[in-house]
């Protein structure tokens, strides 16, 4: 959307701005959550992973030593029970995680490093190991002495025995330490040892049957060499791990959108372009010759403050200068008019007598500026000494506070500046302008002189605005003259100047210097009145 359109709809332009921003944050939410689960996900898969190798090789070192510790224990199984029961017993005691230790002698379970002798057979004791075999396990919900608590059996035949003779080892099994490093880490995945048919599981206090065991985000690791797998179940996205996820998303979408929102008010605002406008030198001057009513002579100039955008050609002060006043940045921009005048002073000083008057355009709300003082006596300090008077033009686009506008205008009459109302009758509180506050200068507003010649409503009004004008012994000035008609119907009402296309058109400073040149009847009491 261009600048000029953008003055004119700058509220359709933020609450494009909104939609575009909103589409952001949307745009944002749905990658941002998207992403963070992703990686949440692989985070989990890739602990879950690390957790398997660790696992299988911490249960793989933990079966290959007892293996070596039981193929110590072998011998034993040529002797009685009473010659080994000591040394049994003791190692039992300090090898981690045994329950027992047993010997076995053609089939028959004689030897217990818990009870000492016995006599069972070793098929009713393990019924679903495999005795024939060099090794095999088995997993059973307990043992005679202690039903209630899972076990594994480790059965290791002797080599070169026809008969069943070997050591059967019985292992405690306890999942506890898994499951309170579960409960500290929300992605620690669920765990099954299996053996055989069976298995022991950290979400079933029981053995269950391998068939119960859920099918789904499983995956399987052997023990090589044993006969035992590990299951590890990856725990899916918790709704905890979404609702977390959706929460902080929200937060960042709602921060980028509003960062988002701001940064294109910032780009496509009036007020950013305006701004960069100063700073690039976007804005010149232009004068327009304002000529004594009674004589057509020249008289002075009106300066008129210009904005030649790179891109979007000359804007309307009619638009910026109102848009300026409502954004705040109506100071900064007369800052910059009070330059350009600074910087067209040897011309003008050419161009107009000694004593001319020099006015600048005001907006109420610079007056109560804390550097209101500070810019005027800023300019006053560059002004050639006693060369010119400076008339400051109040315009009614916005009220003026009673009070502060008093003690205001009383120090610009104090440092010698005279004061006008500009646009007379387009606002609403003109004539308490007229009578309460000590005005110079009465510009009549280019609409009362559009209804010269016309029967309207307006037209009557124009005699009335003269004639206040003169009982307050204040000079007026027309501007807006584009006939012949219009200028006589002014010379006959004794209105001061006169402005406008019927006259000249607005000049360059150099084409004014020309002009001026060309007409060197000025009035001493030459007006240059500056309409920003």
């Amino acid at each position: 959307m261009g600048l000029k359109r953008a003055f004119a709809r700058h509220v359709s332009q933020r609450r494009r701005s909104l939609i575009k921003s909103s589409i952001a944050a949307l745009i944002f939410f749905t990658v941002f959550t998207s992403a963070i689960l992703f990686l949440i996900n692989h985070q989990r898969l890739q602990y879950q992973h690390q957790l398997e190798t660790r696992t299988q090789q911490l249960t793989l070192d933990y079966l290959d030593r007892l293996k070596n510790m039981m193929q110590e224990i072998m011998p034993f199984t040529d002797k009685p029970c009473v010659s080994n029961q000591a040394n049994l017993t003791y190692r039992a005691a300090f090898t981690t995680g045994i329950r027992t230790f047993l010997l076995v002698k053609d089939g028959i379970v004689y030897c217990s490093s818990a009870t000492g002798d016995m006599t069972l057979p070793s098929t009713r004791l393990y019924p679903e190991i495999d005795w024939q075999k060099s090794l095999d396990m088995q997993l059973q919900q307990g043992t005679p002495l202690v039903p209630d608590k899972p076990v594994i059996a480790l059965w290791l035949r002797k080599p070169g025995q026809a008969n069943n003779s070997g050591v059967l080892a019985t292992l405690d099994l306890s999942l506890t330490p898994y499951q309170l490093m579960a409960s500290q880490r929300s992605d620690t995945p669920g765990l099954a040892i299996v053996i055989g048919q069976n298995a022991v599981t950290t979400f079933n206090p029981h053995l269950v049957p391998m068939t119960q065991l859920p099918p789904n985000h499983a995956r399987r690791v052997e023990i090589p060499g044993y006969p035992l797998t590990i299951i590890f179940y990856n725990r899916p996205l918790t709704a905890n791990d979404i609702r977390l996820t959706v929460l902080g998303s929200l937060v960042l979408s709602l921060m980028l959108g509003a960062l988002y929102y701001y940064m294109l008010l910032l780009r496509q605002s009036p007020e950013r372009a305006m701004r960069r406008g100063i700073r690039r030198g976007e804005f010149f001057v232009e004068y327009q010759p304002v000529f004594h009513t009674a004589t057509a002579s020249l008289g002075g100039v009106e300066a008129l403050l210009r904005w030649q955008h790179p891109t979007e050609g000359r804007i309307s002060p009619d638009l910026f200068i109102p848009y300026a006043e409502n954004e705040g940045v109506i100071v900064p921009l007369t800052r910059h008019l009070f330059s350009l005048i600074v910087a067209d002073l040897p011309q003008l000083m050419q161009a107009l007598p000694p004593h001319a008057k020099l006015g600048l355009n005001l907006s109420p709300s610079h007056l109560s500026a804390p550097s209101f003082h500070d810019d005027v006596s800023g300019l006053l300090s560059k002004m050639p000494n006693n060369y010119f008077t400076l008339v400051f033009e109040i315009t009614e686009r916005g009220m003026v506070e009673e009070e502060h506008a008093l003690a205001e205008f009383a120090w610009l009459h104090s440092q010698g500046i005279e004061i006008a109302i500009d646009d007379f009758g387009t606002g609403h509180s003109a004539l308490i302008y007229l009578q309460r506050f000590a005005l110079d200068y009465l510009k009549i507003d280019r609409g009362f002189v559009n209804s010269i010649g016309q029967d309207t409503v307006t037209a009557p009004v124009l005699d009335a605005v003269i004639s206040l004008a003169k009982k307050l012994k204040m000079l007026t000035v027309a501007e807006g003259v584009e006939t012949a008609e219009q200028m006589s119907f002014l010379q006959e009402r004794d209105v001061n100047f006169m402005q406008g296309y019927y006259f000249c058109k607005p000049l360059s400073i150099e084409e004014l210097v020309e002009f001026c040149r060309a007409n060197p009847a000025f009035d001493h009491q030459a007006s240059l009145i500056s309409d920003i």
